[in-house]
């Protein structure tokens, strides 16, 4: 028997897909960012399934958000590991 109930995964790509013309009313550079910010949302989709009570576009902006903080966290590594008297630049 098959599954009745779809896959975190297959709702994903659906709003993905959903959200198609909304992307191809973005810039060149917002497109690319668009598709940065849903792969990281698929990169937490296995996480997603396993918590069926979040409205999925909530799971998927949790899941980017994680994604984002990881990136911040590691700038913030990097920039605290830079020799005093050297300058960051962004």
């Amino acid at each position: 028997m098959g599954r009745t109930v779809p896959s975190f995964w297959m709702l994903l790509e659906e709003m993905i897909a959903e959200l198609s013309v909304f992307r191809r009313a973005l810039r060149g550079v917002d497109k690319d960012v668009f598709d940065n910010l849903m792969n990281k949302a698929r990169t937490h989709a296995s996480s997603c399934t396993v918590a069926p009570t979040l409205d999925p576009m909530q799971a998927v902006f949790l899941s980017i958000l994680i994604e984002q903080q990881q990136e911040i966290n590691s700038l913030q590594e990097a920039k605290a590991n830079v020799p005093a008297g050297r300058e960051v630049y962004s």
